[in-house]
């Protein structure tokens, strides 16, 4: 009887500590789900071949492909689509950043000669180039302004963009364009002190107005 009731208490205490394993395996894989979030593999436009996107990042090809069509819908601007241009970007800019984009652009809608000529603005881009370190795109091109008279100027044009993925979507946290088509990454500013001296005092500057 004796050893009959020690293997019973034994066998209930290892039943009783696998419950609590079971429990606890039960517990992580509910906190597991909960915190996952689903991965896709998308095929964008403009891009041959497949990308995963997830929620808090994706690949440098779909990134790319994001900033090229951004730039490439935000430097594209007349009279007649200006407005319809800065609403459609309410969705691809961070809320930090939209109100200046808008506004900036507003601001071109209503400018008389702007308006009275009929001119239109247009970005041709030819590169694009992905950043990791600083999760950002630069995309290069030749911006032509033209008037209603058919006078034109044109000038290479770099945008410049930092594109964070929040909740599965990507937006543009940062943005800036300068003349040229040399992208300012981390690489060129170690080599341009003075320009990125610059570049900091600039951004100090427009968070101190901000």
């Amino acid at each position: 009887m004796k050893s009959t009731w020690e293997s019973a208490n034994k066998g209930t205490s290892v039943m009783l500590l696998s419950n609590v394993a079971l429990a606890l395996a039960l517990g992580a894989m509910v906190v597991d789900k909960l915190m996952d979030h689903e991965r896709l593999v998308l095929v964008p436009p403009y891009i041959d071949k497949a990308v995963k996107v997830g929620w808090k990042s994706a690949d440098a090809d779909y990134l790319k492909s994001f900033g090229l069509y951004f730039a490439t819908l935000s430097a594209n601007v007349s009279p007649k689509n200006v407005s319809f241009v800065a609403d459609s970007l309410s969705g691809m800019v961070s809320s930090r950043i939209y109100p200046e984009v808008r506004k900036k652009l507003l601001v071109l809608a209503e400018d008389p000669v702007f308006k009275a000529n009929g001119g239109s603005v247009r970005f041709e881009p030819d590169r694009v180039v992905f950043e990791a370190d600083t999760s950002k795109v630069f995309v290069t091109g030749n911006m032509t302004t033209q008037t209603a008279g058919g006078r034109q100027e044109s000038a290479a044009l770099t945008y410049e963009m930092r594109i964070e993925m929040q909740a599965g979507r990507p937006l543009v946290d940062a943005l800036t364009h300068y003349p040229g088509n040399q992208p300012h990454t981390l690489k060129w500013l170690e080599g341009n002190p003075k320009a990125a001296e610059d570049a900091k005092v600039a951004l100090q500057v427009k968070e101190t107005q901000e």
